[in-house]
Protein backbone atom coordinates (compact mmCIF):
# COMPACT_ATOMS: atom_id res chain seq x y z
CA UNK A 1 0.00 0.00 0.00
CA UNK A 2 2.86 2.55 0.87
CA UNK A 3 4.60 1.57 -2.31
CA UNK A 4 1.36 2.03 -4.39
CA UNK A 5 1.13 5.56 -2.49
CA UNK A 6 5.03 6.92 -3.31
CA UNK A 7 4.24 5.72 -7.27
CA UNK A 8 0.51 7.39 -7.18
CA UNK A 9 1.94 10.96 -5.10
CA UNK A 10 5.02 10.82 -7.69
CA UNK A 11 2.42 11.01 -10.57
CA UNK A 12 0.17 13.23 -9.21
CA UNK A 13 2.82 15.76 -7.38
CA UNK A 14 5.98 15.43 -9.44
CA UNK A 15 5.54 18.48 -11.52
CA UNK A 16 4.76 20.55 -8.91
CA UNK A 17 7.52 19.34 -6.71
CA UNK A 18 9.61 19.53 -9.38
CA UNK A 19 8.94 23.67 -9.70
CA UNK A 20 9.11 23.83 -6.13
CA UNK A 21 12.69 22.49 -6.06
CA UNK A 22 13.71 25.29 -8.69
CA UNK A 23 11.15 27.99 -7.20
CA UNK A 24 12.68 27.56 -3.43
CA UNK A 25 16.02 29.02 -5.11
CA UNK A 26 14.49 31.99 -5.96
CA UNK A 27 13.11 32.35 -2.60
CA UNK A 28 15.13 35.54 -0.67
CA UNK A 29 17.85 34.91 1.21
CA UNK A 30 19.14 36.67 4.27
CA UNK A 31 21.31 38.97 2.34
CA UNK A 32 18.17 40.27 0.86
CA UNK A 33 16.75 41.29 4.34
CA UNK A 34 20.31 42.67 5.18
CA UNK A 35 20.45 44.80 1.79
CA UNK A 36 16.83 45.92 2.38
CA UNK A 37 17.79 47.06 6.26
CA UNK A 38 21.02 48.48 5.24
CA UNK A 39 18.82 50.17 2.49
CA UNK A 40 18.62 54.19 2.86
CA UNK A 41 15.27 54.89 0.92
CA UNK A 42 12.96 53.21 0.13
CA UNK A 43 14.12 53.39 -3.85
CA UNK A 44 17.20 52.03 -2.52
CA UNK A 45 14.80 48.99 -1.23
CA UNK A 46 13.22 48.79 -4.58
CA UNK A 47 16.35 48.64 -6.52
CA UNK A 48 17.51 45.72 -4.21
CA UNK A 49 14.06 43.71 -4.99
CA UNK A 50 14.14 44.81 -8.93
CA UNK A 51 15.89 41.34 -9.72
CA UNK A 52 14.08 39.29 -7.37
CA UNK A 53 10.42 37.99 -7.85
CA UNK A 54 9.09 40.83 -6.08
CA UNK A 55 10.26 43.43 -8.59
CA UNK A 56 7.67 44.00 -11.39
CA UNK A 57 5.29 44.15 -8.85
CA UNK A 58 6.97 47.07 -6.92
CA UNK A 59 7.70 48.84 -10.09
CA UNK A 60 5.45 51.83 -9.38
CA UNK A 61 4.99 51.42 -5.96
CA UNK A 62 5.68 54.89 -4.08
CA UNK A 63 3.52 54.96 -0.91
CA UNK A 64 2.44 52.54 2.09
CA UNK A 65 -1.08 51.75 0.23
CA UNK A 66 1.05 50.91 -2.93
CA UNK A 67 3.38 48.20 -1.60
CA UNK A 68 0.14 46.41 0.53
CA UNK A 69 -1.58 46.46 -3.22
CA UNK A 70 1.58 45.39 -4.92
CA UNK A 71 2.73 42.38 -2.27
CA UNK A 72 -1.04 41.04 -2.45
CA UNK A 73 -0.93 40.85 -6.14
CA UNK A 74 2.42 38.99 -5.71
CA UNK A 75 0.63 36.71 -3.50
CA UNK A 76 -2.76 36.57 -5.81
CA UNK A 77 -0.23 35.60 -8.46
CA UNK A 78 1.34 32.20 -6.05
CA UNK A 79 -2.38 31.46 -5.51
CA UNK A 80 -3.87 31.34 -8.90
CA UNK A 81 -0.34 30.55 -10.82
CA UNK A 82 1.11 27.81 -8.80
CA UNK A 83 -1.16 27.09 -5.98
CA UNK A 84 -4.31 26.06 -7.71
CA UNK A 85 -2.09 24.39 -10.79
CA UNK A 86 -0.49 21.72 -7.90
CA UNK A 87 -2.99 19.38 -8.20
CA UNK A 88 -3.86 19.75 -4.17
CA UNK A 89 -6.59 18.53 -2.29
CA UNK A 90 -9.17 20.99 -2.49
CA UNK A 91 -9.16 20.79 1.54
CA UNK A 92 -5.72 22.16 0.88
CA UNK A 93 -6.05 24.99 -1.54
CA UNK A 94 -9.15 26.06 0.64
CA UNK A 95 -7.15 26.11 3.79
CA UNK A 96 -5.55 28.56 2.68
CA UNK A 97 -7.88 30.35 0.84
CA UNK A 98 -10.08 30.40 3.81
CA UNK A 99 -7.86 32.31 5.88
CA UNK A 100 -8.13 35.26 3.62
CA UNK A 101 -12.05 34.72 3.58
CA UNK A 102 -12.09 35.56 7.48
CA UNK A 103 -9.60 38.57 6.89
CA UNK A 104 -12.02 39.95 4.50
CA UNK A 105 -15.18 39.49 6.55
CA UNK A 106 -13.08 41.16 9.39
CA UNK A 107 -12.34 43.95 6.94
CA UNK A 108 -16.22 44.41 6.02
CA UNK A 109 -17.25 44.58 9.65
CA UNK A 110 -14.04 47.00 10.53
CA UNK A 111 -15.43 49.25 7.85
CA UNK A 112 -18.89 49.53 8.94
CA UNK A 113 -17.70 50.06 12.20
CA UNK A 114 -15.31 52.82 11.35
CA UNK A 115 -18.03 53.86 8.46
CA UNK A 116 -15.72 53.85 6.08
CA UNK A 117 -15.67 52.20 2.47
CA UNK A 118 -14.89 48.35 3.06
CA UNK A 119 -13.34 48.24 -0.60
CA UNK A 120 -9.82 49.98 1.20
CA UNK A 121 -9.70 46.81 3.59
CA UNK A 122 -10.34 43.39 1.21
CA UNK A 123 -8.42 41.25 -1.07
CA UNK A 124 -8.44 39.32 -3.60
CA UNK A 125 -6.78 36.26 -1.59
CA UNK A 126 -9.56 34.58 -0.72
CA UNK A 127 -12.21 31.56 -2.09
CA UNK A 128 -14.45 34.34 -3.21
CA UNK A 129 -14.03 37.82 -4.74
CA UNK A 130 -13.89 40.81 -2.30
CA UNK A 131 -17.25 42.10 -4.15
CA UNK A 132 -18.95 39.02 -3.15
CA UNK A 133 -18.41 40.72 0.74
CA UNK A 134 -19.39 44.19 0.10
CA UNK A 135 -22.64 42.75 -1.41
CA UNK A 136 -23.03 40.65 1.37
CA UNK A 137 -23.77 37.63 -1.24
CA UNK A 138 -21.60 34.75 0.93
CA UNK A 139 -21.91 31.48 0.76
CA UNK A 140 -23.83 29.72 3.74
CA UNK A 141 -21.13 28.68 6.20
CA UNK A 142 -19.73 32.39 5.86
CA UNK A 143 -22.93 34.17 6.27
CA UNK A 144 -23.72 31.45 9.08
CA UNK A 145 -20.29 33.22 10.53
CA UNK A 146 -21.14 36.82 10.26
CA UNK A 147 -24.46 36.05 11.88
CA UNK A 148 -22.95 34.70 15.04
CA UNK A 149 -20.00 37.36 15.24
CA UNK A 150 -22.53 40.06 14.52
CA UNK A 151 -24.36 38.69 17.93
CA UNK A 152 -21.01 37.81 19.87
CA UNK A 153 -19.61 40.78 19.10
CA UNK A 154 -21.79 43.26 19.67
CA UNK A 155 -23.09 45.62 22.32
CA UNK A 156 -26.37 46.89 22.80
CA UNK A 157 -27.12 46.82 18.78
CA UNK A 158 -24.22 47.72 17.46
CA UNK A 159 -20.84 45.79 16.81
CA UNK A 160 -18.07 46.22 18.87
CA UNK A 161 -14.56 47.24 17.58
CA UNK A 162 -13.14 46.02 20.73
CA UNK A 163 -14.63 42.66 20.43
CA UNK A 164 -14.44 42.18 16.55
CA UNK A 165 -10.99 40.83 16.07
CA UNK A 166 -11.13 38.23 18.93
CA UNK A 167 -14.87 36.84 17.88
CA UNK A 168 -13.82 36.32 13.89
CA UNK A 169 -10.54 35.00 15.27
CA UNK A 170 -12.66 32.21 16.99
CA UNK A 171 -14.72 31.66 13.74
CA UNK A 172 -11.81 31.91 11.33
CA UNK A 173 -9.93 28.84 13.08
CA UNK A 174 -12.67 26.86 13.72
CA UNK A 175 -13.07 26.60 10.09
CA UNK A 176 -9.67 26.09 9.46
CA UNK A 177 -9.84 23.52 11.97
CA UNK A 178 -12.65 22.00 10.27
CA UNK A 179 -10.71 21.80 6.99
CA UNK A 180 -7.24 20.51 8.32
CA UNK A 181 -9.03 17.51 9.19
CA UNK A 182 -10.95 16.87 6.17
CA UNK A 183 -7.61 17.56 4.15
CA UNK A 184 -6.39 14.41 6.10
CA UNK A 185 -2.49 15.74 5.77
CA UNK A 186 -0.82 15.59 8.88
CA UNK A 187 1.14 19.03 7.87
CA UNK A 188 -2.15 21.19 7.32
CA UNK A 189 -3.13 19.60 10.51
CA UNK A 190 0.29 20.73 12.57
CA UNK A 191 -0.64 24.42 10.97
CA UNK A 192 -3.52 24.50 12.30
CA UNK A 193 -2.20 23.52 15.98
CA UNK A 194 0.28 26.36 15.58
CA UNK A 195 -2.09 28.66 14.25
CA UNK A 196 -4.84 28.10 16.95
CA UNK A 197 -2.21 28.14 19.84
CA UNK A 198 -0.65 31.35 18.58
CA UNK A 199 -4.16 32.73 18.18
CA UNK A 200 -4.85 31.76 21.93
CA UNK A 201 -1.72 33.37 22.82
CA UNK A 202 -2.22 36.56 21.11
CA UNK A 203 -5.97 36.81 22.46
CA UNK A 204 -4.74 35.97 26.36
CA UNK A 205 -1.98 39.16 25.62
CA UNK A 206 -4.32 41.37 24.37
CA UNK A 207 -7.00 40.56 27.36
CA UNK A 208 -3.69 40.81 30.06
CA UNK A 209 -3.17 44.10 28.44
CA UNK A 210 -6.77 45.23 28.68
CA UNK A 211 -6.90 43.76 32.21
CA UNK A 212 -10.16 42.16 31.65
CA UNK A 213 -11.73 39.57 34.00
CA UNK A 214 -10.06 35.67 33.54
CA UNK A 215 -13.49 34.99 32.35
CA UNK A 216 -13.15 36.72 28.74
CA UNK A 217 -10.16 34.09 28.30
CA UNK A 218 -12.99 31.05 28.05
CA UNK A 219 -14.84 33.21 25.45
CA UNK A 220 -11.82 34.23 23.49
CA UNK A 221 -10.12 30.54 23.10
CA UNK A 222 -10.15 28.96 19.85
CA UNK A 223 -10.31 25.31 18.91
CA UNK A 224 -7.71 23.31 17.49
CA UNK A 225 -4.61 24.21 19.72
CA UNK A 226 -2.91 22.40 22.70
CA UNK A 227 -3.21 25.11 25.21
CA UNK A 228 -6.33 24.91 27.31
CA UNK A 229 -8.29 27.60 29.55
CA UNK A 230 -7.12 26.40 32.80
CA UNK A 231 -3.60 26.78 31.40
CA UNK A 232 -4.34 29.85 30.32
CA UNK A 233 -6.14 31.13 33.54
CA UNK A 234 -3.01 29.82 35.46
CA UNK A 235 -1.20 31.60 33.79
CA UNK A 236 -3.03 35.37 34.08
CA UNK A 237 -1.79 34.93 38.04
CA UNK A 238 1.93 35.68 36.76
CA UNK A 239 3.39 38.29 35.56
CA UNK A 240 3.14 38.51 31.76
CA UNK A 241 6.73 38.31 31.02
CA UNK A 242 6.86 34.90 32.84
CA UNK A 243 3.57 33.87 31.57
CA UNK A 244 4.78 33.62 27.86
CA UNK A 245 8.31 32.12 28.57
CA UNK A 246 6.74 29.40 30.03
CA UNK A 247 4.35 29.43 27.07
CA UNK A 248 7.28 29.08 24.54
CA UNK A 249 8.72 25.96 26.52
CA UNK A 250 5.56 23.98 24.81
CA UNK A 251 6.31 22.31 21.70
CA UNK A 252 3.93 24.23 19.28
CA UNK A 253 5.79 27.36 20.45
CA UNK A 254 8.99 26.01 21.05
CA UNK A 255 11.86 28.68 19.18
CA UNK A 256 9.53 31.48 18.87
CA UNK A 257 10.67 34.87 20.64
CA UNK A 258 8.43 35.34 24.19
CA UNK A 259 9.35 38.99 23.48
CA UNK A 260 7.72 38.94 20.15
CA UNK A 261 4.21 37.40 21.55
CA UNK A 262 3.72 40.93 23.46
CA UNK A 263 4.51 42.86 20.39
CA UNK A 264 1.91 43.51 17.84
CA UNK A 265 4.41 45.26 15.42
CA UNK A 266 6.20 41.53 15.31
CA UNK A 267 3.68 39.54 16.31
CA UNK A 268 2.22 38.01 12.63
CA UNK A 269 5.62 37.84 11.30
CA UNK A 270 6.65 36.22 13.97
CA UNK A 271 3.78 33.73 14.02
CA UNK A 272 3.58 32.86 10.17
CA UNK A 273 7.78 32.16 10.48
CA UNK A 274 7.09 29.60 13.62
CA UNK A 275 4.80 27.69 11.05
CA UNK A 276 6.94 27.51 8.33
CA UNK A 277 10.03 26.64 10.68
CA UNK A 278 7.28 23.58 11.56
CA UNK A 279 6.55 22.62 8.17
CA UNK A 280 10.71 22.12 7.79
CA UNK A 281 10.36 17.96 7.72
CA UNK A 282 7.62 18.53 5.00
CA UNK A 283 10.02 20.33 2.81
CA UNK A 284 12.21 17.19 2.81
CA UNK A 285 9.40 14.87 1.60
CA UNK A 286 10.44 13.74 -2.06
CA UNK A 287 6.64 13.57 -3.29
CA UNK A 288 3.64 14.70 -2.27
CA UNK A 289 1.52 17.99 -1.35
CA UNK A 290 3.90 18.62 1.44
CA UNK A 291 6.60 20.57 0.08
CA UNK A 292 4.38 22.55 -1.82
CA UNK A 293 2.23 23.24 1.61
CA UNK A 294 5.82 24.32 2.89
CA UNK A 295 6.87 26.46 -0.43
CA UNK A 296 3.52 28.56 0.03
CA UNK A 297 4.11 29.39 3.60
CA UNK A 298 7.71 29.96 3.31
CA UNK A 299 6.73 32.83 0.50
CA UNK A 300 3.65 34.04 2.90
CA UNK A 301 6.48 34.75 5.38
CA UNK A 302 8.20 36.52 2.41
CA UNK A 303 4.98 38.80 1.84
CA UNK A 304 5.21 39.26 5.65
CA UNK A 305 8.40 40.26 6.12
CA UNK A 306 8.75 42.52 2.95
CA UNK A 307 5.21 44.38 4.11
CA UNK A 308 7.17 45.09 7.46
CA UNK A 309 10.76 46.27 5.74
CA UNK A 310 9.33 48.17 3.37
CA UNK A 311 6.48 50.05 4.84
CA UNK A 312 8.56 50.32 7.75
CA UNK A 313 11.31 52.49 5.95
CA UNK A 314 8.22 54.75 4.30
CA UNK A 315 6.75 55.11 7.47
CA UNK A 316 10.59 56.52 8.81
CA UNK A 317 11.03 53.25 11.11
CA UNK A 318 14.32 53.36 13.03
CA UNK A 319 16.80 50.69 10.87
CA UNK A 320 17.40 49.17 14.80
CA UNK A 321 13.77 49.03 15.46
CA UNK A 322 13.52 47.65 12.13
CA UNK A 323 16.27 45.01 13.23
CA UNK A 324 14.58 43.61 15.65
CA UNK A 325 11.03 42.62 14.02
CA UNK A 326 13.35 40.88 10.97
CA UNK A 327 15.18 38.81 13.45
CA UNK A 328 11.81 36.49 13.84
CA UNK A 329 12.62 34.90 10.15
CA UNK A 330 16.06 34.18 11.06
Amino acid sequence: MARYRTIRDAIRFGYAVGRVRVLETRLLKRSHYERLLDARTFEDQRRVLSETVYGSYLDHARTADDVEIALDRALADLYNDFLETANLPDEIVMYFRRMHDFENLRGRLKAEVLDIPAKELLNDLGSIPAERFISGDLPPELAAAESRIRSRASRSGELSADALDAVVDVERFTALDLISHESKNSHVRQMATVGADLANVKAFVRIRRMDRPLADIGRHVVPGGTISVQELTALSRVPLEEALKRLVMRPSLAGIDPEALADPARFDVAADALISRHLHRARMIAVGPEPVVAYVMQRKVEVAMLRTLLIGKIAGVERDVLRVRMRDVA
